[in-house]
């Protein structure tokens, strides 16, 4: 029964918090600016669009080793446990991280994308009403036109001519060039709600102290770099809103198998 009680309560002091969070990502549909489908949007050359790229960038390949190496350093730093247990902790994290988080934004990227085959809000744009934008052909074209190297070397051109099509600040273009792959789901959203949650659940499961307190500042980073994803116009409400779900529910998943292998093991 103490059992079946300390899992409810954590599910009610950090599941609930988590899951309210992510209940916020939706209302990026009635977010003028945010909601990428619809006029008028952000400029693309100022600074709120700059503080969303490094946002977004934040759940990228090079933010996310820093944020999984702060959070390891609340965990090993504490106190009056042994270096055997510090040593089982780290290694059980970076594993599940690396396979949960790894193996995610490959399904992401080589199975569901490729699958639901949706176009990122960006080149629809750049399309046009029956492909007569900038872009000269439509979404669909454009996306058979070749592999992700030839669509960058086509969007190249189209951002290249004078006058552009669109405004960019150099970082932003350079990301617009990145991500010619399909839109839904969105893997920064993924990644960051999957962090979010994995390391708040995990940190209620092993931190006593008051400096578990500190995790919770991974939900409002959570749900920014979603939004992030919007304002830079890579993509849709529904792609973050569906990325952000992923995330959630394998981050719940990922503490279950965390709790369980500590259990066997510690």
């Amino acid at each position: 029964m103490t059992s079946e009680v300390t899992t409810f309560q954590l599910f009610v002091r950090v599941g609930l918090p988590i899951f309210l969070t992510w209940t916020l990502i939706p209302v990026t549909y009635m977010l003028p600016l945010v909601d990428s489908t619809r006029a008028p949007y952000f400029d693309l050359t100022e600074l709120p669009a700059q503080f969303a790229y490094w946002l977004s960038q934040s759940a990228g390949k090079f933010g996310i080793p820093v944020i999984i190496v702060l959070v390891l350093l609340l965990f090993i730093t504490r106190k009056n446990i042994t270096s055997q247990r510090r040593w089982l902790e780290t290694s059980v994290i970076i594993l599940i991280v690396l396979i949960c988080n790894g193996g995610g934004g490959l399904l992401n990227e080589h199975v569901l994308k490729t699958q639901f085959r949706i176009p990122r809000p960006n080149i629809i744009w750049l399309a046009g009403e029956n492909g007569a934008g900038p872009l000269g052909m439509s979404p669909d074209d454009f996306y058979r036109s070749g592999d992700k190297k030839v669509r960058r070397e086509i969007l190249g051109d189209v951002l290249a001519r004078k006058p552009a099509p669109i405004p960019l600040s150099s970082h932003i273009e350079n990301h617009w060039l990145k991500e010619t792959g399909y839109s839904l789901p969105s893997g920064h959203s993924f990644s960051a709600m999957f962090l979010a949650t994995f390391f708040l659940m995990s940190g209620a499961t092993c931190i006593t102290t008051k400096r578990f307190w500190l995790l919770y500042a991974l939900l409002p980073w959570a749900l920014a770099v979603c939004y992030s994803r919007p304002i830079l116009r890579v993509h849709t409400p529904m792609d973050i809103t569906v990325g952000g779900l992923q995330g959630l529910l394998a981050g719940f998943a990922a503490w279950a198998i965390f709790r369980a292998l500590l259990s066997r093991w510690g």
